[in-house]
């Protein structure tokens, strides 16, 4: 089950809250149905985080009726254009409706010839998902009436940017994904939370092999926050924390390392709790974080801290640059974060490749750093399911 390569993107609302996860499957090449196999093996589950799965169907599945045995809650089942509409296909579709699961047509394309193509489909579905590289603002306008008028919910795929996020919600559109909510834009003038610039400041302190526990106890004990939160993590953690004598004590009983890691952590959380889109960067961030550490071999500290701050420019709204002139990292890191190159870029190269479902350069890089095929999907699963619990609401930040 391992060969199947995974991947979600999050679908929004209206409101920038994250609805549904779409799930992009790629089989290693055997006849056995991706879908079935992440559905039984339980990666399907973990990987739409209790939303709905939004899922583009081939005509096998469909006609197979690999779907059934799933929960209809959970699943929004796409139809795109190659699966075509004859009879066969409706009648499955039907079957699908019939059983209380949500369809939609994919990639939609308003011309006459291709809407009587689906005009059958169409009228079966609930959902259409439009691609918007296809449409001009004009074009846009009377194909989202029409499908309006039908009482279809929409669904905006490649929302590039906010002006197109604005339009789509102008005209209606249920749903929006795409690059705009994987990287907002800068913010003017945007500066830093005092609280995360106090995280940023330690941890260039913490990663200083010069800084003194002395130096760290008195830059944490400016923040009670912070010292409370250290307080939480020793007092969770399993070497204990019972008597605690001072902020240093504390420091010394958690260990170098591990203060750096929980730093990290600590400052990517204060972006969750605002927007679905916060959320969603902030979570894919320490997906990153865990993906690269799980490749990193003797590297994997200064890995994990290249995934997590790949994402800082999204996250803070300002140019990355800006944000590493904060952080002591080393040259190699800052190489690989600001120009993907040097001995960390591979491995930063291979998460992003993975997450844009780009199989092929994915598979290439991983034969680059040495990784099995066999490990990249449970390496993925299981970084989604780490960011889950390391951001989850009142959960104790300790590196496991």
């Amino acid at each position: 089950m391992s060969d199947i390569l995974i991947v979600r993107q999050p679908v929004f609302d209206r409101a920038d809250a994250a609805v549904a996860y779409e799930l992009r499957f790629r089989n290693a090449g055997d006849e056995g149905d991706p879908f079935a196999r992440s559905y039984l093996s339980g990666s399907f589950d973990v990987l739409r985080s209790g939303l709905p799965a939004y899922v583009r169907c081939t005509r096998r599945q469909l006609i197979d009726r690999i779907f059934d045995a799933a929960d209809p809650g959970s699943l929004v089942v796409l139809v795109p254009p190659e699966v075509g509409a004859d009879a066969e296909v409706a009648a499955s579709v039907q079957a699908l409706v019939n059983a209380g699961f949500d369809t939609g047509v994919d990639e939609y394309d308003g011309g006459p010839e291709a809407a009587a193509a689906r005009e059958g489909l169409l009228a079966l579905v609930s959902h259409v998902r439009i691609d918007l590289r296809c449409y001009s603002p004009e074009t846009l306008r009377p194909v989202a009436a029409e499908l309006r008028a039908q009482g279809k919910k929409l669904i905006a795929d490649h929302v590039e940017d906010v002006a197109m996020q604005r339009l789509c919600i102008a005209l209606g559109f249920d749903r929006l994904q795409g690059p705009h909510f994987s990287r907002p834009e800068p913010l003017p003038a945007a500066e830093l939370p005092a609280s995360t610039a106090t995280a940023l400041r330690l941890l260039a302190l913490a990663r200083d092999p010069n800084t003194s526990d002395r130096e760290l106890e008195s830059a944490v004990s400016s923040d009670p926050s912070l010292t409370f939160q250290l307080l939480r993590l020793v007092n969770s953690a399993a070497s204990g924390g019972r008597g605690i004598e001072s902020i240093g004590h504390a420091i010394r009983l958690v260990g170098r390392s591990a203060f750096v890691r929980w730093l990290a952590l600590a400052f990517a959380a204060a972006r969750a709790g605002g927007s679905g889109v916060d959320n969603e960067i902030a979570r894919q961030a320490v997906q990153r974080a865990r993906m690269c550490e799980a490749i990193g071999g003797r590297d994997s500290g200064t890995l994990f801290l290249v995934g997590l701050f790949s994402l800082l420019d999204a996250m803070f709204r300002m140019p990355l640059h800006d944000v590493l002139e904060r952080i002591n990292l080393s040259h190699e890191a800052r190489e690989a974060l600001l120009d993907r190159t040097g001995p960390f870029a591979n491995a930063l190269n291979f998460v992003e490749a993975y997450e844009l479902g780009l199989w092929q350069r994915a598979s290439q890089l991983a034969a680059e750093l040495d990784l099995p095929a066999d490990r990249i999907s449970t390496i993925y699963t299981d970084a989604v399911q780490w960011a889950a619990e390391q951001l989850a609401p009142n959960a104790e930040k300790v590196a496991a």
